[in-house]
């Protein structure tokens, strides 16, 4: 599904006006007739229930001002509550209101006591309350009435639906405000916003629907970024081909470099992800005195041992080992548990030097950001897979700055690295260097547990091997890991499920997405 940003969506609105000549009273008449026809679908009774309207002075407030008329024309009753003056209504709204007043309806504006007890009153009795306040004109600082408007609204136990977005949404970056509308329902014109599928914005939306209101297909191409919601129907179009006939090598085969003292466990999870997302063969490169253990651990891959130091952690001249290793193989996940000495560094320069896909993770991400020179020398298709603090890192930002505008940050990295980035947590952002951005639908906090990173970068190489570009992986990738987090929950709960646990429930999500 494509979605644009709030700031895009103004923009498409003005080109629809000026360029193609689609009056904006036709697009806020096709606005406020979809949300009359999605307050028919959603509530029990079809239109001709009891309504509340809160209306804003903008295009948002306009739009329900149609669907107030609509509802109005067949029967339902309406209460309509104005945030502000209605001598501050221009142009189309003013309009659209001079409609309804012809019709005898009459509103009230939240201005004091009395106004509010009123709305108190109407919001005990009503069957629905339909949002219209703000939309896409987000603002941090809100009048006092509307605040009071909105603690009511999320305290009276009514079902609220939201016109285009919650009112406290911001629709380019999914952040809210110090107050937001809770709604059950948002019906959201031309295109999802961006804003809407992302944390902690997406709590606040409750059911989506994208609303057709007769914008041209072809104003999309007039955005910068193509950006997508990864869900069923997108993800089902990347599973590669399983043929019949295929053997173990018709599938790939990955080089694993992870594993160290204390964290051999990353190791084994990376490997495992690798088989169970469908990958013939992998090999995992562990530090020597390491290798029987793992061997017998994870029996279904094969283990290399490789030069060591001291510290028991793989050493840049266990290259010469792993070099003799790589012929053949289709990907080559490092740094789940690697370390991040020098010898770490000096390794990762020689694996960027390798002509085949690299999924970088873990401690392969920190050994980065210490040097990020060293992509400069690099052969290597690159997927780099970090979480809010190793992106932090690597950009030199902080983890606040980094989550407060997820897909700015990721589509930044993976300008600036040449790469595509998988900017890990709640609705997970791919970002590529064509300016192609993807957002998961898929996890919950069941993937809040130790090494369901490890799990992911395995997936994400297992799928590079049988054949998926760094792109088509990484989205499926992340989707199928997010969809057997969902299984588990549903399974287990969300509390105490295992990276374990998701490793093998992998082919479990990619049977139901294939199904």
């Amino acid at each position: 599904m494509r979605i644009i940003s709030g700031s895009e969506m103004k923009k498409l609105d003005l080109w629809a006006e000026k360029e193609r000549k689609i009056p904006s009273l036709l697009l806020m008449e096709n606005a406020g007739r979809s949300v009359a026809l999605a307050v028919q679908e959603f509530c029990p009774e079809k239109g001709q229930g009891n309504y509340v309207f809160l209306v804003g002075k903008g295009k948002n407030g306009g739009d329900a001002l149609v669907a107030a008329r609509h509802l109005y024309q067949q029967g339902a009753e309406v209460k309509l509550f104005f945030l502000f003056p209605t001598e501050d209504f221009q142009g189309i709204v003013r309009k659209n209101w001079q409609l309804l007043e012809d019709l005898g309806v009459k509103g009230h504006y939240l201005a004091n006591e009395h106004s509010f007890y009123l709305l108190k009153l109407c919001l005990s009795k009503c069957s629905l309350i339909i949002d219209g306040i703000l939309g896409t004109g987000f603002c941090r600082q809100l009048p006092h009435n509307i605040v009071q408007t909105m603690e009511l609204v999320n305290n009276c136990a009514r079902p609220v639906l939201a016109i285009d977005v919650p009112t406290g949404v911001d629709a380019d970056t999914g952040q809210i405000g110090e107050k937001c509308i809770a709604a059950q329902y948002t019906v959201t014109f031309a295109w999802a916003k961006r804003g809407l599928v992302l944390y902690p914005a997406k709590k606040h939306v409750g059911q989506l629907l994208v609303a057709d209101i007769s914008l041209p297909q072809e104003g999309l191409s007039l955005v910068e970024s193509a950006e997508h919601y990864v869900d069923q129907e997108l993800a089902r179009g990347f599973l590669p081909e399983r043929f019949e006939e295929g053997y173990k090598n018709t599938f790939g085969h990955v080089v694993v470099i992870a594993g160290s003292p204390g964290m051999m466990g990353a190791a084994y999870l990376t490997s495992k992800a690798v088989l169970r997302s469908g990958a013939g063969l992998v090999t995992a490169c562990v530090p020597a005195s390491l290798a029987d253990l793992f061997d017998l651990a994870l029996p279904e891959a094969m283990t290399q041992g490789v030069a060591e130091t001291p510290q028991r952690t793989v050493s840049a001249s266990g290259w010469s080992v792993i070099k003799r290793v790589l012929p053949g193989k289709k990907a080559l996940v490092f740094g789940p548990g690697l370390g991040t000495g020098e010898e770490i560094k000096s390794l990762l320069q020689e694996v960027l030097q390798a002509e085949l896909p690299v999924v970088l993770d873990a401690d392969g991400l920190n050994v980065l950001a210490q040097d990020l020179d060293v992509l400069q020398r690099r052969q290597a298709p690159l997927v780099l897979t970090p979480h809010p603090g190793e992106m932090a890192r690597l950009l030199g930002t902080t983890v606040a700055l980094v989550q407060k505008n997820r897909v700015e940050t990721a589509l930044q990295a993976a300008l600036q690295f040449q790469a595509v980035v998988v900017l890990k947590g709640a609705a997970t952002v791919i970002a590529t260097p064509e300016k192609e951005v993807f957002i998961n639908s898929t996890g919950c906090s069941a993937l809040a547990t130790a090494g369901a990173g490890d799990v992911l970068a395995g997936a994400i190489g297992g799928l590079l091997a049988q054949g998926l570009s760094p792109r088509e992986a990484a989205v499926l990738g992340v989707y199928i890991h997010g969809l057997a987090g969902e299984m588990l929950a549903q399974e287990k709960g969300r509390r105490g499920v295992l990276a374990g646990d998701v490793v093998e429930a992998l082919p479990l999500a990619l049977k139901d997405l294939e199904s």
